[in-house]
């Protein structure tokens, strides 16, 4: 039993090691993504045609949009915001799925990357299957 308690001890010791290296790794991915933040907010700021490399298009929003009977004007900034607010969303889980990439140590992006992102950031969970267990397949 004796035993069994000093190895217990030593896998708390161990844990606490890995969980004092792991803090600044997730101190380094918080401020990656305040800095990718605070430059979307400046180039924003400093953007005069909100209009152009927007992804996805703004007639395909259009479209969408005119899709719900409810919608019968679509005001001019309606589209452009939601296709910037898409493209911010598509950069933020992309980095994040990087990082899980680069903790890995791989190069190459995987969809078991996006995947586990999306299950392990609150923020995403709207993204997760309410009926199973399984994360939307991107």
């Amino acid at each position: 039993m004796e035993n069994n308690s000093e190895k217990s001890a030593v896998n708390a010791g161990q844990s606490d090691v890995y969980s004092m290296l792991a803090l600044p790794h997730l101190e380094k991915k918080q401020e990656k993504l305040e800095m990718f933040w605070i430059d979307k907010q400046r180039e924003m700021e400093n953007v005069i045609d909100f209009k152009s490399n927007l992804l996805p298009s703004i007639n395909r929003i259009k479209k969408i949009m005119k899709t719900d009977k409810d919608v019968r004007m679509i005001a001019t900034e309606s589209p452009v915001l939601l296709a910037k607010a898409c493209e911010l969303f598509i950069q933020e889980l992309t980095l994040r799925s990087w990082f899980k990439t680069e903790k890995n140590h791989r190069r190459i992006l995987k969809k078991d990357d996006v995947t586990d992102v999306i299950m392990e950031t609150d923020i995403l969970d709207f993204l997760l299957d309410d009926d199973a267990d399984v994360a939307f397949d991107v």
